[in-house]
């Protein structure tokens, strides 16, 4: 095997472990809910977070511009709304719902794209949007049409992490990842923590489940996730990443059947499987579409 090929695979693997690392750690978060409120873990959890990443790469983010510390901190404030939100949710839905809602935020990009510039995304994702939708429905509504509540925090984390991805686009195109990273955990830690003191009350115990967590949640399924995924995707391309990083519904489903027992029923994994089928579908048909001007066009040269 080529020297460039092994080195796609190795960084094809690592975005898949962090894919699995995204999606246990909502099944994490779902079971530790008992021993600390959702506000107050986010707070914690983006303290130790923010920590973790200073003490790596804190010199790096000293030396940004300004203007790049503050888009960091406001990205990040806008980040911490989806962990906010989806920990909430968590409260009163399954980790697998939480999982599969959140990771339509790769179709709802290009849609929201086309509102905002008015260019055409292509067919492909106007498909994706309503297998998504279909899918969305179907874990969503109730036998009498209701809205769970907990898959209506979902959709709000979903939204969030959507406007994230465009203002990191907009705003912080150029900049050092890993001092970016700093700032927008800083950003998101004081948001974290201003919310939970306003609506929460401080946590006076939080049990090993608890603790675990936030150990967890804030090294592991941050810190560690944010330098392989940077490290990773230069050695792979952007269409790889995003397809394997789609799977994080699909192992937060798979853990959440596991280990906390939750229900796989029939209209479930129909639901599931149209919202995993869409996100797919807008990554795949660009890459082929590529692949096959690449090839006309190198057929054209030697012909």
């Amino acid at each position: 095997m080529e020297k460039k090929r092994l080195y796609m695979l190795l960084g094809d693997l690592s975005i898949l472990f962090v894919a699995f690392l995204w999606g246990a750690t909502n099944v994490v978060i779902r079971d530790a809910l008992n021993d600390i409120t959702p506000l107050w873990f986010c707070g914690i959890r983006f303290f130790i977070a923010w920590i973790t990443v200073s003490f790596f790469f804190g010199k790096r983010a000293l030396v940004m511009k300004r203007q790049d510390m503050v888009a960091g901190s406001l990205t990040g404030m806008v980040f911490i709304l989806a962990y906010l939100t989806s920990n909430v949710a968590l409260l009163s839905t399954t980790a697998g719902n939480v999982s599969f809602i959140i990771s339509m935020s790769v179709v709802f990009v290009p849609l929201l794209v086309w509102v905002f510039t008015r260019r055409f995304p292509g067919w492909h994702v106007l498909v994706s949007v309503i297998l998504c939708t279909m899918g969305m429905a179907g874990l969503m509504l109730g036998s009498n049409f209701s809205v769970n509540t907990g898959d209506a925090w979902g959709f709000a984390s979903m939204m969030s992490v959507t406007v994230y991805i465009l203002l990191v686009q907009k705003y912080v195109d150029g900049v050092d990842p890993y001092g970016l990273s700093c700032w927008q955990s800083f950003g998101g830690m004081l948001l974290a923590v201003a919310v939970s003191v306003i609506f929460e009350p401080f946590p006076v115990h939080i049990g090993k489940a608890g603790w675990i967590a936030l150990v967890y949640s804030g090294t592991v399924a941050f810190a560690l996730t944010l330098v392989l995924q940077t490290v990773a995707q230069k050695y792979t391309t952007a269409t790889h990443a995003a397809i394997l990083l789609s799977t994080s519904s699909l192992f937060g489903s798979i853990l959440g059947i596991i280990f906390l027992d939750e229900p796989m029923t029939p209209r479930i994994f129909v639901a599931s499987a149209l919202i995993l089928t869409g996100v797919i579908l807008v990554e795949t048909i660009p890459a082929m579409r590529k692949r096959h001007a690449q090839l006309s066009s190198s057929s054209s040269i030697s012909g």
